[in-house]
């Protein structure tokens, strides 16, 4: 076997073990708050009912419906199995992060790095480890699989690998709205690396008739799925309420994201520096770089208009485009140093940033992770207790259930983790005075 193939393979089992053992206390969380509204769906969701757009009031994401569908039987509901089917789709979007970077250009060791660095962010912990952020992550391999697979299709013009990019940018739209993204992402990705050197320094918007025909389906198709999402989304509380609504709160939580992703101090200083970074880095950077914080900045901006503060899980798309940037920084460095160190003390220095960097954000994710599976040991408690009081309740019962736990778990938590443990979704809970 080629040393270079020896290498890469070397390369993929470091990236998917970090994943996989940052994330192996997370085996042991129970389940947590919305995951028991989606096991307590199961027991009467129909597959059929993903055609009636009026039985949905709060989002359309038919691939997730259907996951927890096929998966809570095949699981057997164990909570273990369902936290470590999200940590190995979390090692399989590092390795594509991994692929996608060698895709766009960076060296295999930056590669390497930014698909670390991506791993082991603390900012998102709650998208791996909360069963229900599920979302998150499956959106984020659509997407990098939508990406990478268009790259393939332009460079080796195969019409094969273009229905594959089509087809992941379709199931990235099923499975979260804020995919919507995608379609201006894939076109700077054209721009950035497929055309030659001298095109690739034009203007994004020449040759427009050529790029409208090449993104007409993507384009179609989001149209078609955005008729859909208004339609059920306008019923939403999240909408009708005024959580989510336009208003400059969104720059606000774009930046606190972005600072939030590298783990710095919140303030106004942080966010004016952040600010500026990201219009100089879209100004002045070469093409990858704009295509990476037009990755960061676009992949925020449909949460960045929630009015509540800022949530983990939301922070894992973005968390691509800032492994990238990371590493565009590390290569920097290296071309700096080019001229003014020999090359073992440039790879040390370089090496040893990297290495900084990663157990840096190491450190604050595992923190995280305790801290997370240390959340869902209420519900588990409560789950073994309501058991022991209800040993075989019958169908229709009214479960009484103490005012401090009904806070403490939030009631309709409650009221979804009793009907998930008797398998009875005809089960009520009661609150007492």
């Amino acid at each position: 076997m080629p040393r270079s193939v020896i290498q890469r393979l070397a390369a993929c089992a470091a990236i998917a073990a970090v994943p996989l053992l940052l994330y192996w206390p997370a085996g042991s969380a129970w389940f947590f708050e919305d995951d028991l509204q989606w096991l307590a769906g199961t027991l009467t969701f129909e597959p059929a009912t993903l055609l009636d757009l009026s039985a949905h009031e709060h989002f359309y994401r038919p691939v997730i419906s259907l996951y927890f569908w096929a998966a809570t039987p095949l699981f057997g509901g164990s909570p273990a199995l369902f936290h470590w089917a999200n940590t190995v789709l979390h090692a399989v979007n590092a390795l594509l992060v991994f692929l996608l970077a060698g895709a766009v250009g960076f060296k295999p060791r930056f590669a390497f790095f930014a698909a670390v660095a991506f791993a082991s962010m603390p900012a998102y912990i709650e998208a791996v480890a909360w069963v229900s952020a599920l979302a998150e992550p499956v959106t984020t391999f659509f997407g990098l699989l939508s990406v990478y697979t268009l790259l393939v299709a332009r460079r080796q013009g195969a019409a094969a690998w273009k229905g594959c990019s089509v087809a992941s940018f379709v199931m990235a739209l099923v499975t979260h709205e804020s995919a919507a993204v995608l379609l201006p992402l894939l076109v700077l990705a054209d721009w950035a690396f497929v055309r030659s050197a001298v095109e690739s320094t034009a203007p994004l918007w020449r040759e427009p008739g050529v790029r409208a025909r090449r993104f007409a389906p993507y384009a179609v198709l989001l149209a078609g799925y955005l008729l859909i999402d208004v339609t059920v989304n306008s019923r939403s509380y999240l909408v009708q309420e005024g959580h989510y609504r336009l208003g400059f709160h969104a720059v606000g939580n774009l930046l606190g994201y972005v600072v939030m992703l590298y783990a710095g101090e919140r303030g106004l200083p942080s966010y004016l520096t952040v600010g500026l970074v990201v219009v100089l880095l879209l100004v002045r950077g070469t093409p990858r770089v704009v295509f990476a914080t037009a990755w960061l900045a676009l992949s925020i901006l449909p949460f960045a208009f929630f009015t509540w503060s800022m949530t983990s899980r939301y922070a894992y798309m973005p968390a691509v485009g800032l492994a990238f940037l990371l590493a565009e920084g590390l290569g920097w460095l290296d071309a700096r140093l080019a001229g003014l160190a020999n090359r073992g003390a440039r790879l040390a220095l370089v090496t040893g940033i990297g290495a900084f960097v990663v157990v840096r954000f190491m450190l604050f994710a595992a923190e995280n992770i305790r801290n997370f599976t240390g959340r869902t040991e209420p519900y588990r408690e409560f789950a073994a207790l309501v058991r022991h009081q209800h040993p075989s309740p019958p169908p229709g019962t009214r479960i009484l259930v103490d005012a401090r736990t009904a806070d403490a778990l939030q009631a309709r938590y409650v009221e979804a983790l009793v009907q998930w443990v008797f398998r009875d979704p005809t089960l009520t809970v009661d609150v007492q005075p």
